[in-house]
C-alpha cells in the first residue's frame, strides 16, 4: 500500500512487473490510496491481519509503528544501508543501527529565485549567508505607501523552513521523553529570524496571498520550498526563469543546513515472506529505481551515490542544488510531523497576526511542542 497520487502509481506499477520478471512466480499486488484515508485504513487493516505485506510510512510515524509491533526490522545488510543512504533521510527508521524500514519520497528545502528579477537588479550572486539573503530580499521587495507589489522572500510560515532555520543556529529539538530542546538562545534567534522577514524586515507579506502564485506571477523573487515545486511551477509557467541554490547558511563558512522529509516503505509484522518482502523494498529503493523515480517524479534520491549522478544532472541541470542538499540534511525533528507544522506556523501568526510579543511566542511554543508529545505521540501508544 501507498499513499496516492498519478505518477507514484504509473512508477509502482512499473517496478512491480520488474520485480515480478526477476522473480518468477512472485505478484506484486498494489494498491493505492488517497492520502486523507491512508492512515485510517492502515493500521485497523494491520490490527486485523488484513493489511498489506509492505506499505509506506511518514518517516516519523515509523517509530510509533514499531511500539505498536505492526512492522518489523529488515532483512538486509543494516551496515551497508547504514553507508549507502542519506543519514537525513534514516534518522527515524533505524534502532541499534537496525533498519524498520528504507527511506522515499525525499524533499529538503531549497532556495528558489527569479533569474530576471535577479538580472534587472544587477544581482549578480545568490545569497549564502543570513545576511546576504535580507540584503538580496530587501532589494528585490517593492513598496509603495505601505502596500507591497512585489515580495522579497517568502516562507509561508512552513514547518520544515522554520525548523531549518532554527537548526542552522545549532539548537537542538526534542529528547526521547518530549522535552522541549529548543528553549535557548539559538532556539529563540532562529525563530526570530523567521518572524522578522515579516514583522522587521517587511520582506515578506501573509496578507499577499499564495507565495506560491506570487512566485508564478514574479511577484515574489525568491522562496524557500522543496525542491518538487520545480515540476509545478513548470507545469503552469513553463517560461518562467528559475534557479534553484542550497538554502543560505547562517554565517559564512557554516553549513547549509536544512530539514529533510520523507516517507518509507515498511515490512509488515504479519507477512510471511520478510525475505521477499525486504528484497522488493531494496528493489524500490535501489539506486536505478531511485534515478527513475527522480526524473518521473520530482522526488529527491536517498541514496548517496546519486549526490552527484551524472544522468540526474544532465536530464536537469537545476537539480544540482537540490542533490547537493542532501548532504547536509538532518531529519525532521519532530515525530508528530502535521501537528507540528501547525504549531510553529501558530506561533509566529501570534507574534505577526495577534501581536504577541516574540518572547510571549515563543515560550507558547515551546510548551506546545511537549504538549503536542504528550497528546500525539503518548496518547497514542
Amino acid at each position: 500500500w501507498q499513499h496516492h497520487s498519478p505518477a507514484r502509481n504509473e512508477m509502482i506499477e512499473y517496478f512491480a512487473r520488474e520485480f515480478e520478471a526477476q522473480n518468477p512466480g512472485v505478484t506484486i499486488e498494489f494498491e493505492s490510496i488517497p492520502l486523507a484515508d491512508y492512515y485510517t485504513k492502515l493500521l485497523p487493516a494491520l490490527a486485523a491481519g488484513s493489511g498489506p505485506d509492505v506499505f509506506q510510512l511518514r518517516a516519523g510515524d515509523v517509530p510509533r509503528y514499531k511500539e505498536y509491533e505492526v512492522i518489523q526490522k529488515l532483512n538486509i545488510d543494516h551496515a551497508q544501508a547504514l553507508e549507502e543512504f542519506v543519514p537525513g533521510s534514516y534518522g527515524f527508521l533505524v534502532e541499534d543501527e537496525t533498519f524498520y524500514g528504507l527511506p522515499t519520497d525525499v524533499q529538503t528545502i531549497v532556495l528558489f529565485y527569479n533569474t530576471e528579477i535577479f538580472a534587472d537588479l544587477g544581482i549578480t550572486e545568490v545569497p549564502s549567508t543570513w545576511d546576504g539573503l535580507i540584503e538580496t530580499a530587501l532589494l528585490i521587495a517593492e513598496v509603495e505607501d505601505g502596500v507591497m507589489y512585489r515580495m522579497g522572500l517568502a516562507h509561508g510560515s512552513y514547518g520544515p523552513v522554520i525548523y531549518t532555520l532554527m537548526a542552522q543556529t545549532g539548537t537542538e529539538f526534542q529528547d526521547e521523553e518530549g522535552k522541549s530542546l529548543f528553549d535557548n538562545p539559538q532556539g529563540r534567534e532562529g525563530f526570530e529570524f523567521a518572524v522578522d522577514w515579516i514583522a522587521k524586515y517587511g520582506v515578506e507579506d501573509p496578507d499577499f496571498g499564495s507565495r506560491w502564485t506570487a512566485f508564478r506571477e514574479q511577484e515574489l523573487g525568491m522562496v524557500y520550498a522543496h525542491p518538487a515545486m520545480l515540476g509545478s511551477f513548470r507545469n503552469t509557467h513553463p517560461d518562467l526563469p528559475i534557479g534553484i541554490a542550497q538554502v543560505a547558511a547562517y554565517k559564512e563558512g557554516d553549513p547549509r543546513t536544512n530539514v529533510l522529509t520523507n516517507w518509507a516503505y515498511v515490512a509488515s509484522a504479519g507477512t510471511d515472506d520478510l525475505d521477499l518482502a525486504s528484497r522488493w523494498i531494496e528493489f524500490l529503493t535501489s539506486a536505478e529505481a531511485q534515478r527513475k523515480w527522480t526524473i518521473e517524479t520530482g522526488e529527491l534520491p536517498s541514496r548517496v551515490a546519486l549526490i552527484n549522478d551524472l544522468e540526474l544532472l544532465e536530464h536537469e541541470p537545476l537539480l544540482a542544488a537540490p542533490l547537493a542538499s542532501l548532504e547536509y540534511a538532518i531529519p525532521y525533528p519532530f515525530e508528530a510531523l502535521s501537528q507540528m507544522d501547525k504549531a510553529v506556523r501558530d506561533a509566529i501568526n501570534r507574534v505577526t497576526i495577534a501581536g504577541e510579543s516574540v518572547d510571549e511566542a515563543f515560550e507558547w511554543f515551546v510548551q506546545e511542542a511537549e504538549k503536542v508529545y504528550r497528546e500525539v505521540i503518548l496518547d497514542e501508544l
